[in-house]
């Protein structure tokens, strides 16, 4: 599994790109509004995606999705998938489609085709804590609770040739986790003890708060399982306010950087 950073910034933050990543080249997690140029930065294209996951609609997350779906549906004539027909994954917490539809009025005239195209053309799989779904590329995501300001959800995601794993075992055999937006809470611990290879944790603040991690909060934490260090697993802050390389034993995921997870 191939984890590819399109942008690393926060809500708040002095210009960085907006949170967005890529798995193998064909998952998009996050539809900030700068997404489009997020994918060009790492020489992708919409066409390419055929998943996407929102953690939850602050706009800072899918704010971009009415310009990524445009481009991903009628963009260039051997990619276009208004030609090929194809059918976009998207997955998320209870209401995104209500949201996403609004957001798509509020793009562009709210009797323009691609609105109508969304109906037709998108498939959306609302997700709840501790579900489980397959995903094309022989990927599953399963889906953890954070502590924010409406429902957001933590992504968990593994690879397997076969049918996904029990909700019992998707911790142990996760590659990947991402913690979305969230204030520290318990379950950034669950995250921490599972068995992803990589995990990123939001450290949108710069000091404790109920809105979002600080980083001193997540070196203290990684301390406590034993990631502070060379683990063999990578702990990565990222949502941030500034461009942050390393602080302490926390090093920052920065923009256009890929890892291989096995």
């Amino acid at each position: 599994m191939k984890i590819r950073i399109l942008g690393n910034g926060g809500f708040y933050n002095e210009g960085l790109p907006y949170n967005a990543i890529a798995i193998d080249g064909h998952v998009l997690i996050e539809t900030p509004p700068d997404i489009l140029q997020s994918l060009n930065h790492s020489d992708m294209r919409p066409s390419q995606i055929d998943t996407v996951f929102i953690s939850h609609i602050h706009g800072d997350h899918c704010f971009g999705f009415p310009f990524f779906f445009f481009n991903w549906l009628y963009a260039g004539e051997a990619d276009s998938h208004y030609e090929k027909g194809s059918m976009l994954a998207i997955i998320g917490p209870a209401g995104l489609r209500e949201h996403l539809l609004a957001l798509l009025r509020l793009a562009i005239p709210p009797k323009h085709q691609y609105i109508r195209d969304f109906s037709e053309r998108a498939k959306l799989v609302e997700v709840d804590e501790g579900d489980i779904i397959a995903v094309k590329g022989n990927i599953w995501f399963s889906f953890m609770h954070t502590k924010h300001s409406l429902p957001t959800l933590s992504l968990i995601a593994g690879a397997t040739a076969g049918p996904p794993p029990s909700p019992e075992r998707a911790l142990k055999e996760a590659l990947f986790a991402y913690s979305s937006d969230t204030a520290m809470f318990e379950g950034i611990h669950t995250l921490l003890e599972s068995g992803a290879k990589l995990i990123l944790c939001d450290t949108n603040g710069e000091k404790e708060s109920d809105v979002h991690m600080s980083p001193a909060q997540l070196i203290a934490a990684a301390r406590v399982h034993g990631l502070a260090g060379n683990s063999g697993r990578l702990l990565l802050g990222t949502h941030m306010s500034r461009r942050i390389l390393s602080q302490e034993n926390l090093r920052f995921a920065q923009d256009g950087e890929e890892f291989s997870v096995i």
